[in-house]
Protein backbone atom coordinates (compact mmCIF):
# COMPACT_ATOMS: atom_id res chain seq x y z
CA UNK A 1 0.00 0.00 0.00
CA UNK A 2 1.47 3.12 -0.69
CA UNK A 3 2.16 6.16 1.53
CA UNK A 4 -0.46 8.98 1.76
CA UNK A 5 1.29 11.83 3.00
CA UNK A 6 0.22 15.79 4.08
CA UNK A 7 1.51 19.07 2.51
CA UNK A 8 1.30 21.68 5.17
CA UNK A 9 3.20 24.98 3.73
CA UNK A 10 5.96 22.72 2.15
CA UNK A 11 6.04 20.49 5.27
CA UNK A 12 5.28 17.19 3.86
CA UNK A 13 3.61 14.80 6.82
CA UNK A 14 3.36 11.22 6.16
CA UNK A 15 0.13 10.08 7.34
CA UNK A 16 -0.90 8.41 9.46
CA UNK A 17 1.74 10.63 11.84
CA UNK A 18 3.41 8.07 14.30
CA UNK A 19 6.74 7.83 15.48
CA UNK A 20 8.18 6.60 12.57
CA UNK A 21 7.38 10.18 10.53
CA UNK A 22 9.46 11.94 8.70
CA UNK A 23 8.91 15.63 8.83
CA UNK A 24 11.20 17.56 6.98
CA UNK A 25 11.72 20.75 4.32
CA UNK A 26 13.59 20.90 1.26
CA UNK A 27 15.24 23.35 -0.75
CA UNK A 28 15.85 24.07 -4.61
CA UNK A 29 19.28 22.45 -3.97
CA UNK A 30 17.67 18.91 -2.68
CA UNK A 31 19.22 19.64 0.96
CA UNK A 32 17.49 19.60 3.82
CA UNK A 33 17.32 22.13 6.62
CA UNK A 34 15.23 21.03 9.44
CA UNK A 35 14.76 17.03 10.17
CA UNK A 36 13.50 14.83 12.72
CA UNK A 37 15.59 12.13 10.68
CA UNK A 38 19.61 12.42 11.72
CA UNK A 39 20.97 11.96 8.12
CA UNK A 40 24.12 13.49 6.22
CA UNK A 41 21.38 16.16 4.29
CA UNK A 42 20.01 17.22 7.60
CA UNK A 43 21.41 20.72 9.10
CA UNK A 44 19.18 21.24 11.56
CA UNK A 45 18.21 17.36 14.04
CA UNK A 46 14.82 18.24 15.73
CA UNK A 47 14.32 15.21 17.44
CA UNK A 48 11.45 17.26 19.76
CA UNK A 49 9.53 16.55 16.70
CA UNK A 50 9.54 12.90 17.11
CA UNK A 51 8.90 13.08 20.94
CA UNK A 52 5.69 15.60 20.49
CA UNK A 53 4.09 13.07 18.07
CA UNK A 54 4.77 10.20 19.90
CA UNK A 55 3.22 11.71 23.05
CA UNK A 56 0.99 14.88 22.48
CA UNK A 57 -2.77 14.13 22.75
CA UNK A 58 -3.15 16.63 20.64
CA UNK A 59 -6.11 15.41 17.37
CA UNK A 60 -4.72 15.46 14.17
CA UNK A 61 -5.19 18.76 12.84
CA UNK A 62 -3.58 20.50 15.99
CA UNK A 63 -0.76 17.83 15.44
CA UNK A 64 -0.20 19.08 11.85
CA UNK A 65 -0.64 23.19 12.88
CA UNK A 66 2.26 22.22 15.96
CA UNK A 67 4.69 20.38 13.62
CA UNK A 68 4.50 23.08 11.55
CA UNK A 69 5.38 25.24 14.70
CA UNK A 70 8.17 23.08 15.60
CA UNK A 71 9.62 23.17 12.44
CA UNK A 72 9.36 26.70 12.11
CA UNK A 73 10.99 27.30 15.77
CA UNK A 74 14.22 25.56 14.76
CA UNK A 75 14.07 27.40 11.36
CA UNK A 76 14.28 31.15 12.86
CA UNK A 77 16.37 29.86 15.78
CA UNK A 78 19.09 28.90 12.85
CA UNK A 79 18.49 31.94 10.93
CA UNK A 80 18.94 34.44 13.94
CA UNK A 81 21.58 32.38 15.37
CA UNK A 82 24.94 35.19 15.62
CA UNK A 83 27.29 31.89 15.90
CA UNK A 84 30.39 32.00 13.48
CA UNK A 85 32.46 28.71 12.66
CA UNK A 86 35.80 28.41 13.61
CA UNK A 87 39.00 26.03 12.89
CA UNK A 88 41.85 24.62 14.89
CA UNK A 89 44.15 22.07 12.77
CA UNK A 90 44.78 19.66 15.20
CA UNK A 91 47.69 17.33 14.83
CA UNK A 92 49.18 13.94 15.87
CA UNK A 93 49.98 14.52 19.07
CA UNK A 94 48.83 13.01 22.05
CA UNK A 95 49.93 12.90 25.38
CA UNK A 96 48.30 9.52 27.71
CA UNK A 97 48.65 10.82 31.89
CA UNK A 98 48.35 7.21 33.51
CA UNK A 99 49.53 5.20 36.29
CA UNK A 100 48.53 2.37 34.62
CA UNK A 101 50.34 0.34 32.04
CA UNK A 102 49.07 1.63 28.10
CA UNK A 103 51.40 -0.84 26.16
CA UNK A 104 47.78 -1.66 24.56
CA UNK A 105 46.66 1.73 24.35
CA UNK A 106 49.79 2.94 22.73
CA UNK A 107 49.25 0.94 19.80
CA UNK A 108 46.14 1.22 19.45
CA UNK A 109 46.71 5.07 18.77
CA UNK A 110 50.02 4.42 16.44
CA UNK A 111 47.56 1.89 14.66
CA UNK A 112 45.45 5.56 13.66
CA UNK A 113 48.74 7.30 13.24
CA UNK A 114 49.37 8.95 16.50
CA UNK A 115 52.51 9.84 17.93
CA UNK A 116 52.19 9.13 21.79
CA UNK A 117 53.86 8.54 24.97
CA UNK A 118 53.08 7.70 28.76
CA UNK A 119 53.25 10.25 31.80
CA UNK A 120 53.01 9.74 35.32
CA UNK A 121 50.32 12.41 36.65
CA UNK A 122 52.82 12.82 39.79
CA UNK A 123 55.14 14.59 37.24
CA UNK A 124 52.70 16.74 35.52
CA UNK A 125 52.43 20.13 37.45
CA UNK A 126 50.01 21.87 34.82
CA UNK A 127 48.11 22.04 31.50
CA UNK A 128 47.93 25.23 29.34
CA UNK A 129 47.19 26.13 25.91
CA UNK A 130 43.90 25.03 24.01
CA UNK A 131 43.09 21.44 21.40
CA UNK A 132 45.90 21.63 18.76
CA UNK A 133 48.45 24.08 21.07
CA UNK A 134 48.50 22.55 24.42
CA UNK A 135 51.43 22.31 26.45
CA UNK A 136 52.26 20.23 29.83
CA UNK A 137 54.31 21.36 32.68
CA UNK A 138 56.75 18.40 33.65
CA UNK A 139 58.72 17.95 36.85
CA UNK A 140 61.85 16.61 36.41
CA UNK A 141 63.70 15.93 39.72
CA UNK A 142 64.14 19.29 40.47
CA UNK A 143 63.62 21.47 36.80
CA UNK A 144 60.75 22.13 35.52
CA UNK A 145 60.23 21.18 31.17
CA UNK A 146 57.44 22.31 28.89
CA UNK A 147 55.87 19.31 26.55
CA UNK A 148 53.85 20.44 23.88
CA UNK A 149 51.48 18.27 22.22
CA UNK A 150 47.81 18.24 20.65
CA UNK A 151 45.99 16.23 22.85
CA UNK A 152 45.91 14.59 25.98
CA UNK A 153 44.17 11.61 27.59
CA UNK A 154 44.24 11.49 31.35
CA UNK A 155 42.61 8.92 33.48
CA UNK A 156 40.70 10.73 36.48
CA UNK A 157 42.03 14.16 35.49
CA UNK A 158 42.20 16.56 38.06
CA UNK A 159 40.09 19.95 37.85
CA UNK A 160 42.89 22.07 35.97
CA UNK A 161 43.77 19.64 33.52
CA UNK A 162 40.15 19.48 32.42
CA UNK A 163 39.57 23.24 32.07
CA UNK A 164 40.58 23.90 28.14
CA UNK A 165 39.99 21.97 25.42
CA UNK A 166 41.98 19.01 24.40
CA UNK A 167 41.47 16.65 27.46
CA UNK A 168 39.81 13.85 27.46
CA UNK A 169 39.00 11.90 30.65
CA UNK A 170 38.63 7.68 30.12
CA UNK A 171 36.64 7.36 33.52
CA UNK A 172 33.93 10.20 32.41
CA UNK A 173 33.11 8.80 28.86
CA UNK A 174 35.11 5.58 28.56
CA UNK A 175 37.58 4.87 26.85
CA UNK A 176 36.69 3.44 23.52
CA UNK A 177 34.95 6.93 23.55
CA UNK A 178 37.90 8.79 24.37
CA UNK A 179 39.66 6.92 21.70
CA UNK A 180 37.27 8.06 19.44
CA UNK A 181 36.97 11.34 20.39
CA UNK A 182 40.86 11.92 19.75
CA UNK A 183 40.37 10.52 16.06
CA UNK A 184 37.86 13.11 15.02
CA UNK A 185 39.71 16.24 16.52
CA UNK A 186 42.45 15.19 14.73
CA UNK A 187 42.74 17.31 11.66
CA UNK A 188 40.59 19.79 11.42
CA UNK A 189 39.09 21.04 15.14
CA UNK A 190 35.49 23.14 14.36
CA UNK A 191 33.77 25.15 16.99
CA UNK A 192 31.62 28.26 17.16
CA UNK A 193 31.61 30.94 19.73
CA UNK A 194 29.18 30.57 22.00
CA UNK A 195 28.80 34.06 23.32
CA UNK A 196 28.23 37.60 22.47
CA UNK A 197 30.07 40.53 24.47
CA UNK A 198 28.98 43.72 24.76
CA UNK A 199 31.32 45.73 26.80
CA UNK A 200 29.73 49.08 26.57
CA UNK A 201 27.23 47.80 29.87
CA UNK A 202 29.82 45.54 31.45
CA UNK A 203 30.28 45.87 35.47
CA UNK A 204 33.86 45.28 35.08
CA UNK A 205 35.60 46.04 32.02
CA UNK A 206 37.50 49.18 32.46
CA UNK A 207 36.17 50.15 35.74
CA UNK A 208 39.17 51.79 38.25
CA UNK A 209 38.04 49.03 40.47
CA UNK A 210 36.69 45.01 40.23
CA UNK A 211 33.10 45.48 41.47
CA UNK A 212 31.65 42.51 38.91
CA UNK A 213 33.56 39.44 37.54
CA UNK A 214 30.55 36.73 37.83
CA UNK A 215 30.91 35.25 34.34
CA UNK A 216 34.69 34.36 34.69
CA UNK A 217 33.64 33.36 38.57
CA UNK A 218 30.97 30.62 37.17
CA UNK A 219 32.76 29.27 34.02
CA UNK A 220 34.13 25.71 34.35
CA UNK A 221 36.69 26.17 32.08
CA UNK A 222 39.11 28.73 30.76
CA UNK A 223 37.03 30.39 28.45
CA UNK A 224 36.35 33.88 30.43
CA UNK A 225 39.36 35.31 32.24
CA UNK A 226 39.70 38.71 33.59
CA UNK A 227 42.88 40.71 32.63
CA UNK A 228 42.65 42.50 35.75
CA UNK A 229 45.22 45.20 34.76
CA UNK A 230 43.06 46.65 32.23
CA UNK A 231 39.65 44.80 33.79
CA UNK A 232 39.17 43.64 30.36
CA UNK A 233 37.76 40.43 29.55
CA UNK A 234 39.43 37.61 27.59
CA UNK A 235 37.06 34.88 25.92
CA UNK A 236 38.34 32.06 24.79
CA UNK A 237 35.51 30.52 22.29
CA UNK A 238 37.71 27.47 21.79
CA UNK A 239 37.75 26.31 25.25
CA UNK A 240 33.88 27.13 25.85
CA UNK A 241 31.65 24.02 26.23
CA UNK A 242 28.45 26.47 25.50
CA UNK A 243 26.86 25.95 28.86
CA UNK A 244 25.62 29.83 29.10
CA UNK A 245 25.74 30.06 32.83
CA UNK A 246 28.22 33.24 32.17
CA UNK A 247 24.89 35.02 30.36
CA UNK A 248 22.62 34.39 33.50
CA UNK A 249 24.29 35.38 35.80
CA UNK A 250 25.69 38.31 34.04
CA UNK A 251 23.78 41.68 35.90
CA UNK A 252 23.89 43.75 32.86
CA UNK A 253 22.90 41.10 29.11
CA UNK A 254 26.74 42.22 28.59
CA UNK A 255 26.96 38.39 27.59
CA UNK A 256 23.83 37.27 25.31
CA UNK A 257 23.71 32.89 23.84
CA UNK A 258 24.83 33.50 20.64
CA UNK A 259 22.62 30.53 19.24
CA UNK A 260 19.46 32.10 20.64
CA UNK A 261 20.17 35.91 21.29
CA UNK A 262 17.68 37.74 22.50
CA UNK A 263 16.13 38.97 19.66
CA UNK A 264 15.71 35.20 18.62
CA UNK A 265 14.05 34.24 21.47
CA UNK A 266 11.36 36.65 21.82
CA UNK A 267 10.48 35.10 18.19
CA UNK A 268 10.38 31.71 19.16
CA UNK A 269 8.05 33.06 22.08
CA UNK A 270 5.30 34.29 19.45
CA UNK A 271 4.77 30.60 18.52
CA UNK A 272 3.98 29.60 21.79
CA UNK A 273 0.80 31.76 22.84
CA UNK A 274 -1.73 30.08 24.36
CA UNK A 275 0.45 26.78 24.22
CA UNK A 276 2.18 25.76 27.28
CA UNK A 277 6.44 25.49 27.03
CA UNK A 278 7.95 22.59 27.72
CA UNK A 279 12.06 23.40 27.69
CA UNK A 280 14.09 20.68 26.96
CA UNK A 281 17.83 21.40 26.33
CA UNK A 282 19.44 19.65 23.58
CA UNK A 283 21.38 16.93 25.94
CA UNK A 284 18.43 15.87 27.80
CA UNK A 285 17.67 12.54 25.87
CA UNK A 286 14.50 12.49 24.65
CA UNK A 287 14.28 9.14 23.09
CA UNK A 288 13.86 7.43 26.35
CA UNK A 289 11.65 9.91 27.75
CA UNK A 290 7.93 8.40 28.17
CA UNK A 291 5.31 11.04 29.24
CA UNK A 292 2.10 11.92 28.29
CA UNK A 293 1.83 15.78 26.75
CA UNK A 294 -1.77 17.01 27.17
CA UNK A 295 -3.08 19.18 25.06
CA UNK A 296 -1.38 22.60 24.57
CA UNK A 297 2.00 21.49 25.60
CA UNK A 298 4.86 22.41 22.94
CA UNK A 299 8.58 21.31 23.29
CA UNK A 300 10.89 24.15 23.20
CA UNK A 301 14.42 22.48 22.49
CA UNK A 302 17.61 24.49 23.48
CA UNK A 303 20.82 24.30 23.59
CA UNK A 304 23.14 25.08 26.76
CA UNK A 305 21.01 24.55 29.45
CA UNK A 306 22.35 27.42 31.45
CA UNK A 307 22.01 30.83 29.74
CA UNK A 308 17.82 31.25 30.53
CA UNK A 309 17.64 34.38 32.47
CA UNK A 310 14.46 36.55 33.60
CA UNK A 311 14.25 38.40 30.77
CA UNK A 312 13.84 35.01 29.33
CA UNK A 313 11.58 33.37 31.37
CA UNK A 314 9.36 36.76 31.53
CA UNK A 315 8.77 37.27 27.81
CA UNK A 316 7.75 33.69 27.67
CA UNK A 317 5.24 33.61 30.44
CA UNK A 318 3.80 36.60 29.42
CA UNK A 319 3.31 35.73 25.68
CA UNK A 320 1.88 32.53 26.25
CA UNK A 321 0.09 33.11 29.24
CA UNK A 322 0.89 29.93 30.79
CA UNK A 323 3.43 28.54 32.84
CA UNK A 324 6.75 27.08 31.75
CA UNK A 325 7.99 23.78 32.85
CA UNK A 326 11.72 23.07 32.59
CA UNK A 327 12.89 19.85 31.55
CA UNK A 328 16.45 19.44 33.00
CA UNK A 329 19.01 17.70 35.26
CA UNK A 330 20.59 21.02 36.22
CA UNK A 331 20.14 24.26 36.96
CA UNK A 332 22.64 26.85 36.85
CA UNK A 333 23.13 29.48 39.83
CA UNK A 334 22.20 32.18 37.70
CA UNK A 335 18.79 30.87 36.33
CA UNK A 336 18.04 28.61 40.25
CA UNK A 337 18.16 32.61 41.45
CA UNK A 338 16.23 33.71 38.32
CA UNK A 339 13.39 30.81 38.61
CA UNK A 340 13.35 31.47 42.18
CA UNK A 341 12.73 34.91 42.17
CA UNK A 342 9.81 34.56 39.34
CA UNK A 343 8.16 32.20 41.10
CA UNK A 344 7.87 34.40 44.30
CA UNK A 345 6.49 37.27 42.76
CA UNK A 346 3.90 35.39 40.72
CA UNK A 347 2.70 33.73 44.01
CA UNK A 348 2.27 37.05 46.02
CA UNK A 349 0.56 38.28 42.55
CA UNK A 350 -1.23 35.36 41.49
CA UNK A 351 -1.05 32.67 44.18
CA UNK A 352 0.07 30.81 41.15
CA UNK A 353 3.87 29.13 40.08
CA UNK A 354 4.99 29.98 37.21
CA UNK A 355 8.06 27.96 36.31
CA UNK A 356 8.53 24.51 36.87
CA UNK A 357 11.64 22.40 37.72
CA UNK A 358 11.62 19.12 36.19
CA UNK A 359 14.69 17.11 37.51
CA UNK A 360 13.50 13.20 36.17
CA UNK A 361 10.05 11.77 34.56
CA UNK A 362 8.46 11.50 37.79
CA UNK A 363 8.86 15.25 38.30
CA UNK A 364 7.49 16.18 34.77
CA UNK A 365 4.69 14.19 34.86
CA UNK A 366 3.39 15.77 37.93
CA UNK A 367 4.27 19.29 36.65
CA UNK A 368 2.08 18.73 33.67
CA UNK A 369 -0.56 17.90 35.74
CA UNK A 370 -0.14 20.94 38.28
CA UNK A 371 0.03 23.45 35.50
CA UNK A 372 -2.80 26.53 35.97
CA UNK A 373 -3.39 29.21 33.35
CA UNK A 374 -1.92 32.03 33.99
CA UNK A 375 -3.67 34.54 31.23
CA UNK A 376 -4.01 37.40 33.46
CA UNK A 377 -0.42 37.95 33.40
CA UNK A 378 -0.11 38.49 29.07
CA UNK A 379 1.69 41.39 27.74
CA UNK A 380 3.42 42.26 24.91
CA UNK A 381 6.36 44.85 24.41
CA UNK A 382 8.92 45.84 21.73
CA UNK A 383 12.03 44.40 23.08
CA UNK A 384 14.60 45.90 20.39
CA UNK A 385 17.15 47.57 21.72
CA UNK A 386 16.55 46.46 25.22
CA UNK A 387 18.77 44.93 27.52
CA UNK A 388 17.67 42.29 29.66
CA UNK A 389 16.96 44.87 32.83
CA UNK A 390 15.10 46.90 30.74
CA UNK A 391 12.99 44.16 29.37
CA UNK A 392 12.20 42.81 33.04
CA UNK A 393 11.56 46.02 34.09
CA UNK A 394 8.98 47.16 31.24
CA UNK A 395 7.19 43.89 32.30
CA UNK A 396 7.67 43.32 35.49
CA UNK A 397 5.69 47.01 35.79
CA UNK A 398 2.99 45.88 33.78
CA UNK A 399 2.70 42.82 36.35
CA UNK A 400 2.73 44.65 39.48
CA UNK A 401 0.42 47.52 38.18
CA UNK A 402 -1.18 49.60 40.92
CA UNK A 403 -0.36 47.12 43.57
CA UNK A 404 2.01 47.21 46.62
CA UNK A 405 2.86 43.48 46.75
CA UNK A 406 5.82 44.18 49.21
CA UNK A 407 9.62 43.18 48.80
CA UNK A 408 11.12 40.39 47.11
CA UNK A 409 14.27 39.04 48.15
CA UNK A 410 16.67 38.18 45.18
CA UNK A 411 19.62 36.05 45.10
CA UNK A 412 23.50 35.59 45.32
CA UNK A 413 24.13 35.58 42.02
CA UNK A 414 21.12 37.95 40.65
CA UNK A 415 21.19 40.98 41.93
CA UNK A 416 18.69 43.50 42.10
CA UNK A 417 18.80 46.74 44.63
CA UNK A 418 17.71 50.09 45.10
CA UNK A 419 19.84 53.48 46.28
CA UNK A 420 19.27 56.18 49.38
CA UNK A 421 20.69 59.61 48.77
CA UNK A 422 21.45 62.13 51.67
CA UNK A 423 20.06 65.54 50.38
CA UNK A 424 22.10 67.64 52.46
CA UNK A 425 25.38 66.18 51.57
CA UNK A 426 24.91 65.78 47.41
CA UNK A 427 26.09 67.89 45.75
CA UNK A 428 25.17 67.07 42.37
CA UNK A 429 28.66 66.18 40.89
CA UNK A 430 27.04 63.50 38.92
CA UNK A 431 30.02 60.78 39.51
CA UNK A 432 27.46 58.21 40.21
CA UNK A 433 25.80 59.40 36.74
CA UNK A 434 28.89 58.49 34.78
CA UNK A 435 29.36 55.77 36.86
CA UNK A 436 26.34 53.88 36.16
CA UNK A 437 26.30 52.66 32.30
CA UNK A 438 22.91 51.13 32.38
CA UNK A 439 21.16 54.61 32.91
CA UNK A 440 19.49 53.51 36.54
CA UNK A 441 20.92 57.15 37.25
CA UNK A 442 20.46 59.91 35.50
CA UNK A 443 21.03 63.74 35.59
CA UNK A 444 18.19 65.90 33.95
CA UNK A 445 19.47 69.80 33.61
CA UNK A 446 16.08 70.93 32.88
CA UNK A 447 15.05 70.88 36.85
CA UNK A 448 18.76 70.18 38.23
CA UNK A 449 17.33 67.02 39.46
CA UNK A 450 18.92 63.39 39.89
CA UNK A 451 17.23 60.65 39.28
CA UNK A 452 16.84 57.07 39.25
CA UNK A 453 15.13 54.09 38.32
CA UNK A 454 15.66 51.14 40.80
CA UNK A 455 14.37 48.50 38.50
CA UNK A 456 16.93 48.69 36.30
CA UNK A 457 19.88 48.91 38.71
CA UNK A 458 22.37 46.32 38.59
CA UNK A 459 23.26 46.55 41.98
CA UNK A 460 27.28 46.27 41.30
CA UNK A 461 27.62 49.65 43.80
CA UNK A 462 30.36 51.65 41.67
CA UNK A 463 28.10 54.71 42.12
CA UNK A 464 29.03 54.45 45.90
CA UNK A 465 32.52 54.05 44.89
CA UNK A 466 33.03 56.81 43.49
CA UNK A 467 30.96 58.90 45.35
CA UNK A 468 33.37 61.78 46.30
CA UNK A 469 31.08 62.52 49.22
CA UNK A 470 30.78 61.00 52.90
CA UNK A 471 27.74 59.64 53.78
CA UNK A 472 26.31 60.58 50.71
CA UNK A 473 25.14 57.60 48.79
CA UNK A 474 24.23 53.90 49.74
CA UNK A 475 23.22 50.94 48.25
CA UNK A 476 20.44 48.63 49.20
CA UNK A 477 21.23 45.29 48.31
CA UNK A 478 19.03 42.32 46.96
CA UNK A 479 15.53 43.31 46.61
CA UNK A 480 13.03 43.84 44.62
CA UNK A 481 10.06 46.23 45.86
CA UNK A 482 7.16 45.34 44.06
CA UNK A 483 5.13 48.92 43.82
CA UNK A 484 4.74 51.45 41.09
CA UNK A 485 7.43 53.27 42.39
CA UNK A 486 10.09 50.71 41.85
CA UNK A 487 9.82 51.43 37.91
CA UNK A 488 9.99 54.79 37.56
CA UNK A 489 12.25 57.74 37.70
CA UNK A 490 12.16 58.85 41.07
CA UNK A 491 14.17 62.23 42.08
CA UNK A 492 16.91 61.61 44.38
CA UNK A 493 18.67 65.11 44.69
CA UNK A 494 17.81 68.35 43.74
CA UNK A 495 19.84 72.35 44.02
CA UNK A 496 19.04 75.93 42.73
CA UNK A 497 21.80 77.09 39.83
CA UNK A 498 24.64 79.51 41.60
CA UNK A 499 24.67 82.33 39.14
CA UNK A 500 28.29 83.86 38.72
CA UNK A 501 28.37 87.16 40.69
CA UNK A 502 29.86 89.11 38.06
CA UNK A 503 28.49 87.95 34.66
CA UNK A 504 24.98 86.06 36.31
CA UNK A 505 25.50 82.70 34.58
CA UNK A 506 24.87 79.73 36.27
CA UNK A 507 28.00 77.66 36.75
CA UNK A 508 27.40 74.91 39.61
CA UNK A 509 25.14 73.98 42.03
CA UNK A 510 25.10 76.60 45.09
CA UNK A 511 26.05 73.21 47.37
CA UNK A 512 28.91 72.84 44.95
CA UNK A 513 29.97 76.18 45.34
CA UNK A 514 29.06 76.31 49.13
CA UNK A 515 31.41 73.23 49.94
CA UNK A 516 34.60 74.69 48.02
CA UNK A 517 33.97 78.18 49.93
CA UNK A 518 34.10 76.44 53.41
CA UNK A 519 36.95 74.59 52.27
CA UNK A 520 39.19 77.57 50.63
CA UNK A 521 38.23 80.71 52.99
CA UNK A 522 39.99 79.13 55.74
CA UNK A 523 42.90 79.22 53.38
CA UNK A 524 42.96 82.21 51.37
CA UNK A 525 42.69 83.94 54.89
CA UNK A 526 41.90 87.74 53.96
CA UNK A 527 42.64 87.58 50.37
CA UNK A 528 38.99 89.57 49.51
CA UNK A 529 40.30 88.81 45.37
CA UNK A 530 40.82 85.56 45.76
CA UNK A 531 37.43 84.80 48.10
CA UNK A 532 35.89 86.67 45.27
CA UNK A 533 36.71 84.09 42.59
CA UNK A 534 35.07 81.38 44.74
CA UNK A 535 31.71 82.57 43.42
CA UNK A 536 32.73 83.40 39.52
CA UNK A 537 32.29 80.86 36.69
CA UNK A 538 35.32 79.40 34.65
CA UNK A 539 35.51 83.22 32.83
CA UNK A 540 34.98 85.66 35.15
CA UNK A 541 37.46 84.04 37.33
CA UNK A 542 40.85 84.85 35.70
CA UNK A 543 39.34 88.38 34.81
CA UNK A 544 38.34 89.32 38.16
CA UNK A 545 42.27 88.27 38.96
CA UNK A 546 44.00 89.90 36.20
CA UNK A 547 41.81 93.29 37.13
CA UNK A 548 43.05 92.85 40.45
CA UNK A 549 46.70 92.72 39.18
CA UNK A 550 46.23 95.85 37.45
CA UNK A 551 45.05 97.77 39.77
CA UNK A 552 47.40 97.19 42.26
CA UNK A 553 50.12 98.31 39.57
CA UNK A 554 48.18 101.11 38.98
CA UNK A 555 47.61 102.25 42.51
Amino acid sequence: MEKEYLFYDQVALEYPLDDSIKVTTELDDGEYVVSNVASKNTQIYAPEINFYIKNTKDDISQKIVNIKKLYDIRASTYDLAQDLDFEEPVGDKVVIVSTKNEDVLLEELQNLEFTSIVLNPINVVDVNGHIGKLTLTIKKEDELIDLETDQIIWEDAPEFAMKQSGTCDPNLTGLEKAVQTVKLNKGTYKYKNFVKYDSSICQYHERNTEICGKCAEVCPTIAILKIDETKHLDFSHIDCHGCGGCISVCPSGALDYSQMPRIAFKEVTEFYRDSIALIIPRKMDLESLHVELPKGVLPLAIEGEKYLHEAHFMTLIQTSGNPVIFYTDFISKGTGDVIRIINDIFKKKYNKQAIFICKDEDELKQAITNVVPIKECIYGINEEGLNKREIFSARLSYLVGEDDLGTVKTGEHVHYGNITINTDTCTLCLSCVGACNVRALTAHPEDNTLRFNPSICTNCTYCEVVCPEANCLTVIKDEINLNPDYFKQNVKATDEIFECIECGVGFATVKSVEKIANMMIPIFGNDEIRIKTLYCCADCKPKVMLQAHIDERNA
